[in-house]
């Protein structure tokens, strides 16, 4: 059987909202849903919080999640990903497989946890959560605009492409073992991956402000529904 962890990551620092991690969001705080969500999640052995954080490390730990101890230089404004979890792998003697959970992905479910790991299949390195694109994208160079389509297409016959929305990620441990994030790979390996295509209203990531106040609603909405993870 494969060992599956959850790996939270999760610092102090945050630029547009303050504390945005522990933030409390209809009552508890933000990173509680990614911890919960884990937790609930049938093929999660194990859940994590990397965080050079101390408060954010007491209330991840008191919502049930392991901590790891991130290194002040991983916890930085130009910190990746890649580095953070690729030190967690490190320091959990190389799991089978990590699943990435952004905090800032509140409204990703148990159900979409277990149904993206379920893509990892013999062959498949990488599973990146993802959402489908069907816009008029632009280019805005020097002042100007140029359509970076050919043709103003009704939305039901557009192209299928989608757009990654940092919710989910399910790795092998050797993607962090023979890649470099340096090199552009990032979580992504030379190998096979996959996309887990998610529900764009479950898949919201909270940047600002506004992202915060549409979250709210969307999660009262969810909680009305007794959809997913409960409060």
């Amino acid at each position: 059987m494969n060992r599956i962890v959850a790996v939270i990551p999760a610092r102090g620092g945050s630029k547009t909202i303050k504390r945005k991690n522990i933030k409390l969001l209809l009552g508890k705080p933000l990173i509680y849903y990614s911890i919960r969500a884990a937790l609930n999640a049938a093929t999660i052995s194990e859940v994590y919080v990397s965080t050079e954080d101390k408060e954010i490390a007491q209330i991840a730990k008191s919502l049930g999640a392991e901590i790891i101890e991130r290194p002040s230089k991983l916890a930085t404004d130009h910190s990746s990903t890649f580095d953070v979890v690729r030190h967690a792998e490190s320091i959990l003697g190389s799991p089978d497989i990590i699943v990435i959970l952004q905090p800032t992905s509140p409204l990703r479910n148990e159900r979409e946890i277990d149904e993206a790991v379920a893509l990892l299949e013999d062959g498949t390195d990488t599973v990146v959560g993802c959402c489908e694109l069907k816009k008029y994208i632009w280019e805005f160079k020097d002042g100007l605009g140029t359509p970076l389509f050919s043709e103003r297409l009704p939305r039901q016959h557009m192209e299928e492409n989608y757009f990654e929305n940092g919710a989910i990620y399910v790795t092998r441990s050797k993607v962090y073992q023979e890649n470099d994030y340096k090199l552009g790979m990032g979580i992504y390996s030379k190998g096979m991956t996959k996309l887990y295509i998610m529900d764009e209203h479950h898949a919201i990531d909270i940047d600002t402000e506004v992202d915060w106040k549409i979250t709210e609603q969307l999660l009262r909405a969810r909680i009305e529904a007794n959809e997913g993870t409960q409060l």
